[in-house]
């Protein structure tokens, strides 16, 4: 008896691990869901299951109903929602008085494939550490805020909650904690979280909330609360709030909460900024109002990342076309020094580079039948074509069609 309790103990202690790992998609693929017009709310990689709920910036709260996992579609109905409305924005919790928050990363591979040239590693930290580093390193400016970041990786995707719990547990236990945030990015369409907020080019920031936690309400209130000073301070930059299955860590702390800070196909540039606002949400929240902020513009000019209107990657600004401009430049200049080594002077390259053009590039030129490309003579193979009774309707119209335009031209 005593085999099968401790047995059945076991299992719920690791089914809201199981549902957690079930309930993202991975790979790239996106959920979309739908209000009862049809009109897109949410594109998420989070798997999403009927009972769900999304909280959207405009506060409205809605209820999915049904959903088509085969197509990854969803539809949801708006709910009534005076819990959510009521909460005011509140600047500094009580008990939030340790000045210490904790950072990790559960999907350690995650990254954003316009500048990390990737969308997720499977061995090595993906650029949502870079993320987790600006927001960081923006907390740590305020006060004599401390902040652990966790650089531990838990590969592979699969049980990375069951391993990232015992990193999370730790940092709880050792630290006296305020709050803990779980950094991802999402898997979305680019425009999905690309924001410009304040002349700042940045990606949203969705907070989710694991319903599988028994006491998920407290964690709840701290994301409500997060959202409401968002929206005072940075209207647009908190997407929503999700409630998932799953539990995600969440019972370990009551202000625990998961942060999707953009998605796979933004720019990690973009995902900093965001973070960086959203480290100024954080702060106002637990401690109230910001301090005097430290960032002078002396090291805003020396850091890109900081700069409101900091420019895309290079891959969403022509950075193909560059690259192959950049490739045959490069292949010119190796023909060039290569033509300096085997004929041993600048005017015997200059010789045998005339000659190429003059003869040699000459005859290939003049060997092309350039008279197969006129309109006139394609239009001649084309009337001259025969039609088998296996040919396709269209082409036996337009070669009926070429017929008549010829023949009646021929009458005029």
């Amino acid at each position: 008896m005593r085999t099968f309790l401790l047995s059945i103990l076991i299992i719920a202690l690791l089914a809201p691990l199981a549902l957690a790992e079930n309930t993202e998609l991975g790979e790239g693929r996106w959920f979309t869901l739908y209000n009862t017009e049809n009109k897109v709310l949410l594109r998420t990689g989070i798997r999403i299951y009927v009972g769900d709920r999304f909280l959207d910036s405009d506060n409205c709260l809605y209820h999915v109903y049904k959903v088509d996992s085969e197509r990854l579609r969803a539809w949801a109905r708006e709910v009534d929602n005076e819990e959510a409305r009521a909460v005011s924005p509140v600047q500094g919790l009580p008990g939030a008085d340790n000045f210490k928050i904790a950072l990790y990363h559960t999907h350690s591979g995650e990254s954003y494939l316009p500048s990390d040239g990737v969308d997720s590693t499977d061995q090595e930290q993906g650029g949502v550490y870079g993320v987790g580093g600006q927001l960081s390193s923006r907390l740590e400016k305020k006060d004599e805020l401390q902040v652990i970041h966790c650089q531990d990786t838990f590969f592979p995707y699969s049980g990375s909650y069951r391993r990232s719990r015992v990193a999370a547990l730790n940092l709880v236990e050792e630290g006296d904690l305020d709050a803990i945030f779980d950094l991802h990015r999402d898997a979305a369409p680019e425009d999905e979280y690309y924001r410009e907020i304040e002349d700042m080019q940045l990606t949203q920031v969705m907070i989710v909330v694991g319903t599988q936690n028994p006491v998920y309400q407290v964690n709840e209130e701290f994301a409500w609360q997060l959202k409401e000073v968002g929206d005072s301070m940075y209207p647009g930059l908190v997407k929503g709030i999700f409630y998932a299955k799953g539990d995600y860590n969440q019972d370990l702390h009551p202000r625990a909460l998961l942060l999707e800070v953009g998605a796979h196909t933004n720019s990690r540039q973009q995902a900093e900024i965001g973070v960086r606002a959203f480290g100024d949400v954080i702060y106002a929240t637990l401690y109230g109002s910001l301090p005097e902020d430290s960032e002078t513009e002396e090291e805003i000019k020396e850091n890109p990342q900081l700069q409101p209107t900091a420019d895309p990657p290079s891959g969403s600004q022509g950075g193909v076309l560059k690259g192959l401009l950049t490739l045959v430049g490069m292949l010119g200049l190796g023909g060039i020094f290569y033509l300096l080594l085997s004929v041993g002077s600048w005017q015997g390259v200059k010789k045998t580079v005339s000659h190429f053009f003059r003869v040699e590039f000459r005859d290939v030129v003049s060997s092309i039948p350039w008279h197969k490309f006129y309109p006139r003579y394609i239009f001649r193979q084309f009337q001259a074509l025969k039609l088998g009774s296996g040919a396709p309707l269209f082409l036996k119209r337009v070669r009926d069609w070429w017929h008549r335009l010829i023949n009646t031209r021929n009458r005029l």
